[in-house]
C-alpha cells in the first residue's frame, strides 16, 4: 500500500510528504546499500548546530535516518509502515464514527486501539515509538468537517506529547492539554512556559506533574484543572490521547496511580460532556494495562 493509495492522506497534512513517504520506503532502500536487515536506525542525527541550512533533498539512507527521527526507540522495519498505516486507519475511522449519531446512541465516545502509538511524532520526525501522529490526524479530519469545528486534545500519557504539541501550535482551533511527568522523557517539552504560537497563543496547556510523589488525589485535581480549560474553549469535540503508563505497576514511568483511579479519570473525562475520541498510548505493564483502560471506559461510560 503507497501512501497515495490510503484513504487518509488526504488528511496527514500536518505530517509533511516526504516525512511519510520516508517512513514507507526507508527499510528497502536501507536493505539495498547493505543495511541490517533487521531494523533502521540512525547512527547522527541531525541539529541546528550543525548548519544553518536546510538539509539537502537527496539525501543517503543512513542520512535520512538521523534527519527523521529524534531517538533511537523507534527502529523501521520491514512492517513499520503497514502497521503505522493501520494505527492511522484506525483512529480515521473512530474519527469517522464520532461524527455519526448511530455510534454514539449508547455512549458518548468511541476508543480507538492505535498500536503503535503516535504522540510523540511530529510534522517529519519520529520518536517515542510513535511514527504518525494518531490523534492529529483523527484531529484534522474532524476540522475538516466544517469552517468552525473546534477540536481539544487531552494528552493523559506519563509522557508529555511533544509531537502533538508540535503539530498545532498555532492552531486556535485545537486546544492542546497534557498531564504529565516534570522532566521526564522527551526531556525538552512540556513547559509551562510553553503557550502556543502566533494564532494559536493562549490554546496550549501543560500541566507537569512531580516523578515519585503524584498519586490518584493529586493527578485527579490536576485533570480537573484540565477540565476547566476545556471548558472554558468548549470545544466541538474531545480526544483523548490515553496512556496508562502512568499507574504504579507500570516499570518504566514513575506516577502512582492505582487501578481504582482510572475509573474516576474516565468519570472526569465523562464530565465535559462532549463527543469524545480515545486514541491509545503508552502502557508498559502488559498483565495491566487491559484493566486499566478497561477502568477509564467503564468509569466513561457509567457517568453517561
Amino acid at each position: 500500500m503507497t501512501w497515495t493509495q490510503t484513504p487518509w492522506a488526504s488528511s496527514t497534512r500536518r505530517m509533511r510528504r516526504d516525512y511519510v513517504k520516508y517512513v514507507e520506503n526507508i527499510y528497502q532502500e536501507w536493505i539495498a546499500i547493505g543495511g541490517e536487515k533487521s531494523a533502521v536506525l540512525p547512527e547522527t542525527f541531525f541539529h541546528r548546530a550543525l548548519t544553518s541550512e536546510e538539509p539537502p533533498a537527496t539525501l543517503s539512507p543512513i542520512a535520512k535516518a538521523g534527519l527523521y527521527c529524534f531517538d533511537l526507540s523507534g527502529p523501521i522495519t520491514a512492517e513499520t509502515y503497514r502497521s503505522a498505516v493501520a494505527s492511522v486507519l484506525v483512529a480515521l475511522s473512530a474519527a469517522k464514527a464520532l461524527l455519526s449519531e448511530k455510534a454514539l446512541t449508547r455512549s458518548n465516545g468511541v476508543f480507538a486501539l492505535t498500536r503503535p502509538p503516535g504522540h510523540h511524532a511530529g510534522v517529519a520526525v519520529s520518536g517515542g515509538y510513535c511514527f504518525f501522529n494518531n490523534a492529529a490526524v483523527a484531529t484534522k479530519y474532524l476540522l475538516h468537517s466544517s469552517d468552525d469545528t473546534t477540536v481539544t486534545i487531552l494528552d493523559i500519557d506519563y509522557h508529555h506529547g511533544n509531537g502533538t504539541q508540535q503539530i498545532f501550535y498555532s492552531e486556535p482551533r485545537v486546544l492542546y492539554v497534557s498531564l504529565h511527568a516534570d522532566g521526564d522523557y522527551p526531556y525538552f517539552t512540556g513547559s509551562t512556559k510553553e503557550r502556543g504560537a502566533g494564532e494559536g497563543v493562549g490554546f496550549n496547556h501543560n500541566l507537569p506533574l512531580p516523578r515519585n510523589t503524584t498519586g490518584d488525589d493529586l493527578y485527579c485535581e490536576t485533570l480537573l484543572k484540565a477540565v476547566a480549560f476545556i471548558r472554558v474553549f468548549d470545544p466541538a469535540y474531545l480526544i483523548v490521547s490515553l496512556g496508562v503508563d502512568t499507574a504504579a505497576d507500570d516499570p518504566i514511568c514513575d506516577f502512582l496511580l492505582s487501578r481504582e483511579c482510572y475509573t474516576r479519570i474516565g468519570e472526569i473525562i465523562a464530565s465535559v460532556k462532549k463527543p469524545t475520541l480515545f486514541t491509545m498510548e503508552g502502557g508498559y505493564h502488559l498483565e495491566s494495562i487491559g484493566g486499566h483502560v478497561s477502568g477509564v471506559l467503564v468509569g466513561f461510560n457509567g457517568a453517561h
